[in-house]
This record gives structure tokens, sequence and C-alpha cells, in this order.
């Protein structure tokens, strides 16, 4: 199957004998979008068409339009290997868009093709917070597996709004960075919302404390943040290393006790020795 610029539709074949009673499902239209989103870098959960034990051998290919190749660009996956994707051109390039000399088929782990689709395909470079290159590709390319079609703006039922607003709006060549700081405020919110709702929890209080308990340890290291801060700018000793000291010069004064007596000790028991001697050597 080809696609041309602009919208195309993919839509169940007729035949002059087909009738209106006919079904149109089960043809492969989700199917062929499905692989589609695989071969460009979707991620192969368990649920994935290609995941399928009966399709995991199969490799899938795709040709594309690539920006600076006049050959359509080759690319291949399959279930068996989903973490990579093989490409027969080398369009890794710098990240200003400049080409590597042409190597032949080159193999990329996912994560880097996602990279190319978004600097090339989409013109993303650096940190584009709130955009990302699968979203845009699911809005170009929508999935009916993740209801893409009940919203023109969500591609999927939960997509929360100041995401999808993001994306959008840089499709539409607006300033999708206002746009992001909308998105950033409202996780901000969801966030405090969500604090509130666990402080208000009863349960909060028996794991935390109170407001009054924490209030209380506040101030107590608080103060002793104080004392230390004022034993710093005196050039005092911690109190807890000032007694290590005291103890040590304890020590110190009974080894050295210990050590005169000894000494002292010593010398009687040599005048002891001396006059016991002179005793047994008498008349």
């Amino acid at each position: 199957m080809s696609f041309v610029e602009g919208l195309n539709l993919i839509v169940a074949s007729t035949t002059a004998s087909s009738a209106d009673t006919d079904s149109r499902n089960s043809a492969g239209k989700s199917s062929l979008v499905e692989l589609i989103h695989f071969l460009l870098g979707s991620r192969a959960t368990n649920t994935a068409l290609a995941m399928n034990k009966a399709l995991r051998h199969i490799t899938f290919n795709l040709e594309m339009d690539w920006p600076g190749l006049s050959n359509p660009l080759g690319i291949r996956r399959s279930g068996q290997r989903a973490g990579f994707v093989t490409l027969n051109e080398d369009v890794t390039g710098t990240d200003d868009g400049a080409m590597f000399p042409r190597t032949g088929a080159v193999e990329l782990s996912v994560e880097r093709w996602t990279q190319l689709i978004e600097r090339n395909l989409f013109g993303l470079r650096g940190d584009h917070p709130g955009v990302s290159g699968r979203v845009l590709l699911s809005f170009l390319a929508r999935r009916i597996s993740s209801h893409g079609f009940n919203e023109p703006t969500r591609t999927f039922s939960r997509q929360s709004a100041p995401e999808a607003a993001s994306n959008l709006a840089y499709l539409l060549g607006l300033d999708w960075q206002l746009v992001d700081e909308y998105r950033q405020l409202a996780a901000r919110k969801a966030t405090r919302i969500q604090l509130k709702k666990a402080v208000d929890d009863p349960v909060w209080g028996r794991i935390v404390g109170s407001t009054a308990d924490l209030r209380g340890q506040i101030t107590l290291a608080e103060a002793q943040v104080e004392r230390l801060r004022a034993q710093v700018a005196e050039f005092q000793v911690v109190p807890e290393y000032e007694r290590l000291k005291d103890r040590a010069d304890r020590v110190s004064r009974s080894i050295k006790q210990l050590a005169q007596e000894d000494v002292i000790d010593q010398h009687n028991l040599e005048e002891l020795q001396a006059a016991v001697t002179e005793t047994t050597d008498g008349p």
C-alpha cells in the first residue's frame, strides 16, 4: 500500500458484487496502522500486534520519504528483536542535520530511532518538554485501539488536555512553549490537590504527626541550628568534642600519675632489696 501527500484514509476494498450489508470489519485497516506505528518506534507491549506469538518471527517493512535522501528510506523491525530497527541507510548524521557518509544498512535502538524521527521529521532538537515525537505521530496516524477517533484534540481517551494542547500547538505552528507552561501549571495544581488530600487524611497525621507536633520539632531544630551557628561564629569547639577532649586529658593525667608512682615504687623496692641484702650479709 502506498500513501500520498495530504490526508490518507484506509478503507476496506469493495467489489461490484458487494452489498450494503457486507461487513467491512476485520479487513486489516487497524492492523495496518498499528504496524506503521510499530515501525516508527512505538513501544512493543505484550498486546502489540507484532508481538503476537504467530507474528513475532515476521520482519515488517516500511519505505518512507526522508529529508536529505533522494530514495525512500527502508525500515525493518520484528517482534523477536523489538528493541531495534534496521535502516537501509545511515541517517543518524549530526545534531545539525548533516549526514554521515553512506555505510549501507545500520541497526539502531528504538530510542535512537525515535530521536531521529523527532529531529529530522519534526525539527525537534535539544530539550522540548511537553512535546514528543511519538505523540505527534499519534495525531497524524490515529489508532482505533487507543480511541484516537473519539476526540479531535486527543490521541487516546485518558490523554490530559495540557499534554495534547502542547503537541497540537507545535503541529499548528503556535507557541507551544507558552502552552507547555500551562501544562506545567496544571501538573503543579494536580500535585497540590493530591497533597491536600493526603494532609486531610487522618492516617497522615498518625504517620507524620500533627501540625502542632511538627511545628514543635521545627522550633527545636531551628534552635539547635542557631546554637551551632553561634559556636562556629565564636570558634568554639562543639560540646561533644569538648567532652571528649576533657576525658582524654583526664586519661593522660592518669597515665602520667601512674608512671610517677611506678618510678617511686621501683625506687622503694630497690631500697628494700638492698636493706635485706645488708641484713643477710651482716656478722
